[in-house]
């Protein structure tokens, strides 16, 4: 049956054969002076980045692709209150895929298979530092690279 599933998808493979984080940094600016105004929302500014390396040799496995979602957030209200930065790494095992769609497969679903580890560590991260959990909305990642692909396109002209 599960050789069937295999055929199924013309040998086609991708799955993640780690993930961790690289890189993790909580700093709480003002202490517990950031909640004189515990009744206003502060302002989050979150910025997520997506970077990719090719032909990366893991234990034993030849050619995966690194993938690393750079997340930072600040927040802050009359001044900053913290700022979160995190980057967060999945390296992918992908196989059989035609190269016109491997730049989307790197940068679309790549992420989205990470992104739902980065809002749990950005949440756990934030409250244990005295502030309440921050949950990130989901992100589109097919417009996220979409306007990655304009922005280079017009630097290039």
């Amino acid at each position: 049956m599960a050789e069937d599933s295999v055929d199924d998808n013309n040998g086609q493979f991708l799955g993640i054969v780690s993930q961790y984080m690289k890189d993790l940094s909580f700093e709480n600016v003002n202490s517990m002076s950031s909640f004189h105004n515990v009744n206003e929302q502060p302002q989050i500014d979150v910025q997520l980045k997506v970077n990719v390396e090719q032909g990366v040799e893991v234990a034993g496995h030849k050619n995966l692709f690194r993938v690393s979602l750079v997340v930072n957030i600040s927040a802050k209200l009359d001044k900053p209150m913290f700022i979160l930065e995190l980057d967060y790494v999945g390296e992918f095992a992908i196989e059989g895929f035609p190269e016109n769609i491997m730049e989307p497969i790197l940068y679309v679903e790549c992420p989205r298979l990470l992104f739902p580890f980065v809002r749990c560590i950005a949440a756990n991260t934030v409250s244990e530092g005295g502030f309440p959990p921050l949950y990130l909305s989901p992100v589109n990642f097919a417009e996220l690279y979409q306007e990655q692909r304009e922005a280079l396109n017009k630097t290039l002209q």
